[in-house]
Protein backbone atom coordinates (compact mmCIF):
# COMPACT_ATOMS: atom_id res chain seq x y z
CA UNK A 1 0.00 0.00 0.00
CA UNK A 2 1.77 3.31 -0.89
CA UNK A 3 2.59 5.71 1.92
CA UNK A 4 0.65 8.96 1.78
CA UNK A 5 3.98 11.53 2.09
CA UNK A 6 1.92 14.59 1.68
CA UNK A 7 -0.21 14.38 4.88
CA UNK A 8 2.70 12.78 6.42
CA UNK A 9 5.26 15.50 6.17
CA UNK A 10 5.23 19.02 7.57
CA UNK A 11 6.49 22.42 7.66
CA UNK A 12 8.62 23.86 10.94
CA UNK A 13 10.17 27.23 11.25
CA UNK A 14 13.23 27.37 13.43
CA UNK A 15 14.41 31.07 14.55
CA UNK A 16 17.33 31.44 16.50
CA UNK A 17 17.73 34.56 18.88
CA UNK A 18 20.62 36.20 20.94
CA UNK A 19 19.20 35.32 24.62
CA UNK A 20 19.12 39.41 25.02
CA UNK A 21 16.33 39.98 22.33
CA UNK A 22 13.05 39.63 24.21
CA UNK A 23 10.93 36.79 23.31
CA UNK A 24 7.50 38.11 24.66
CA UNK A 25 6.57 40.34 21.99
CA UNK A 26 7.75 38.47 19.02
CA UNK A 27 5.24 35.26 20.85
CA UNK A 28 2.71 38.37 20.54
CA UNK A 29 3.58 38.76 16.59
CA UNK A 30 3.19 35.13 16.29
CA UNK A 31 -0.43 34.55 18.37
CA UNK A 32 -1.50 37.37 15.97
CA UNK A 33 -0.66 35.41 12.94
CA UNK A 34 -3.24 32.75 14.32
CA UNK A 35 -0.46 30.33 15.55
CA UNK A 36 -1.78 28.74 19.21
CA UNK A 37 0.84 28.31 21.84
CA UNK A 38 0.48 24.38 21.63
CA UNK A 39 2.60 24.56 18.11
CA UNK A 40 5.38 26.94 19.90
CA UNK A 41 8.15 25.65 21.53
CA UNK A 42 11.31 27.48 22.95
CA UNK A 43 14.05 25.93 22.84
CA UNK A 44 17.27 27.34 25.18
CA UNK A 45 20.01 25.49 27.39
CA UNK A 46 18.91 28.27 30.18
CA UNK A 47 15.83 28.07 31.94
CA UNK A 48 13.31 30.58 30.84
CA UNK A 49 9.80 31.67 32.35
CA UNK A 50 7.62 29.34 32.49
CA UNK A 51 4.79 31.71 31.15
CA UNK A 52 5.84 32.75 28.09
CA UNK A 53 4.00 29.92 26.45
CA UNK A 54 0.10 29.30 28.01
CA UNK A 55 0.96 25.50 27.78
CA UNK A 56 -0.01 22.98 30.66
CA UNK A 57 2.31 22.95 33.46
CA UNK A 58 4.59 19.53 33.80
CA UNK A 59 4.79 17.85 37.08
CA UNK A 60 8.59 19.46 38.10
CA UNK A 61 11.29 16.23 38.73
CA UNK A 62 11.21 17.62 42.40
CA UNK A 63 8.10 16.29 42.86
CA UNK A 64 7.97 13.18 42.06
CA UNK A 65 11.57 12.86 44.18
CA UNK A 66 9.51 13.53 46.99
CA UNK A 67 6.56 10.94 46.12
CA UNK A 68 9.53 8.57 45.30
CA UNK A 69 11.01 9.18 48.64
CA UNK A 70 7.38 8.79 50.77
CA UNK A 71 6.71 5.44 48.98
CA UNK A 72 10.09 4.53 50.29
CA UNK A 73 9.81 4.96 53.37
CA UNK A 74 6.30 3.37 53.31
CA UNK A 75 8.42 0.47 51.57
CA UNK A 76 11.10 0.00 53.97
CA UNK A 77 8.82 0.28 57.15
CA UNK A 78 6.82 -2.78 55.37
CA UNK A 79 10.01 -4.58 54.60
CA UNK A 80 11.97 -3.90 58.37
CA UNK A 81 8.64 -3.79 60.58
CA UNK A 82 6.24 -6.24 58.46
CA UNK A 83 9.21 -8.56 58.40
CA UNK A 84 9.81 -8.39 62.25
CA UNK A 85 6.05 -8.81 63.11
CA UNK A 86 5.69 -11.46 60.89
CA UNK A 87 8.40 -13.39 61.72
CA UNK A 88 8.90 -12.35 65.42
CA UNK A 89 12.43 -13.90 66.90
CA UNK A 90 12.28 -12.47 70.83
CA UNK A 91 16.40 -12.43 71.40
CA UNK A 92 17.49 -11.41 74.40
CA UNK A 93 14.42 -9.04 76.05
CA UNK A 94 15.15 -6.94 72.64
CA UNK A 95 11.47 -5.82 71.50
CA UNK A 96 10.45 -7.14 67.78
CA UNK A 97 10.10 -4.57 65.75
CA UNK A 98 13.47 -2.33 67.06
CA UNK A 99 12.81 1.84 65.49
CA UNK A 100 16.39 2.02 65.34
CA UNK A 101 16.48 -0.32 62.36
CA UNK A 102 13.22 0.64 61.18
CA UNK A 103 14.44 3.85 60.92
CA UNK A 104 18.04 3.01 58.84
CA UNK A 105 16.30 0.39 56.75
CA UNK A 106 13.62 3.52 55.76
CA UNK A 107 15.52 5.90 55.28
CA UNK A 108 17.78 3.86 52.96
CA UNK A 109 14.91 2.57 50.73
CA UNK A 110 13.66 6.71 50.84
CA UNK A 111 16.92 7.49 49.20
CA UNK A 112 16.91 4.53 47.01
CA UNK A 113 13.10 5.32 45.70
CA UNK A 114 13.86 8.73 45.57
CA UNK A 115 17.18 8.41 43.17
CA UNK A 116 15.60 6.06 40.95
CA UNK A 117 12.28 7.95 40.30
CA UNK A 118 14.45 11.21 39.51
CA UNK A 119 16.31 8.87 37.06
CA UNK A 120 13.67 7.63 35.22
CA UNK A 121 11.77 10.69 35.45
CA UNK A 122 15.03 12.99 33.93
CA UNK A 123 15.47 10.46 31.54
CA UNK A 124 11.52 10.57 30.53
CA UNK A 125 11.82 14.20 30.08
CA UNK A 126 15.29 14.56 28.41
CA UNK A 127 13.73 11.97 25.63
CA UNK A 128 10.46 13.79 24.99
CA UNK A 129 11.42 17.66 25.54
CA UNK A 130 11.19 18.48 21.92
CA UNK A 131 7.49 18.15 20.42
CA UNK A 132 8.95 19.48 16.91
CA UNK A 133 10.81 16.65 16.07
CA UNK A 134 13.64 18.44 14.84
CA UNK A 135 16.79 17.18 15.24
CA UNK A 136 19.01 19.25 17.98
CA UNK A 137 20.76 21.95 16.77
CA UNK A 138 24.15 22.51 18.29
CA UNK A 139 23.72 26.31 18.34
CA UNK A 140 21.19 26.34 20.76
CA UNK A 141 23.56 24.18 23.02
CA UNK A 142 26.27 27.10 23.20
CA UNK A 143 23.73 30.08 23.64
CA UNK A 144 20.94 30.80 21.57
CA UNK A 145 17.56 30.88 22.03
CA UNK A 146 15.71 28.48 19.45
CA UNK A 147 12.04 29.42 18.41
CA UNK A 148 10.00 26.93 16.83
CA UNK A 149 6.38 26.81 15.28
CA UNK A 150 5.30 24.23 13.61
CA UNK A 151 3.21 25.41 10.52
CA UNK A 152 1.86 21.91 9.23
CA UNK A 153 1.72 22.26 5.48
CA UNK A 154 1.01 25.39 5.02
CA UNK A 155 4.29 27.06 2.51
CA UNK A 156 2.81 30.55 2.65
CA UNK A 157 2.14 30.44 6.45
CA UNK A 158 5.58 29.05 6.80
CA UNK A 159 6.84 32.11 4.61
CA UNK A 160 5.22 34.98 6.55
CA UNK A 161 7.17 33.32 9.93
CA UNK A 162 9.67 33.26 8.59
CA UNK A 163 9.62 37.09 7.48
CA UNK A 164 8.36 38.02 10.83
CA UNK A 165 11.00 35.79 12.92
CA UNK A 166 13.72 38.03 10.94
CA UNK A 167 12.02 40.88 11.06
CA UNK A 168 11.82 40.46 14.72
CA UNK A 169 15.72 40.14 15.09
CA UNK A 170 16.30 36.29 14.40
CA UNK A 171 19.72 35.95 13.57
CA UNK A 172 18.80 33.17 11.66
CA UNK A 173 15.98 31.80 10.67
CA UNK A 174 15.37 28.15 8.53
CA UNK A 175 11.99 26.19 7.58
CA UNK A 176 12.39 22.58 7.93
CA UNK A 177 10.31 19.57 6.31
CA UNK A 178 9.55 17.26 8.86
CA UNK A 179 8.84 13.86 7.26
CA UNK A 180 6.83 11.58 9.38
CA UNK A 181 4.30 11.59 12.37
CA UNK A 182 6.66 12.53 14.76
Amino acid sequence: MPKNTETADRQVVLGLFDPAIALPPVLDQIRNQGIPDILMEILSPLPLESSLLNKPVRIPIHRLTIIGGIVGIGIGIFFAAGTALLFPLATGGKPIVSIPVVGIISYETMMLMAIVVTFFAAAIKIAFVQQSGLPNDPRIDEGSVGLSIQVGNDTAKAHSIFRLLQNAGASEVEIRTITGNS
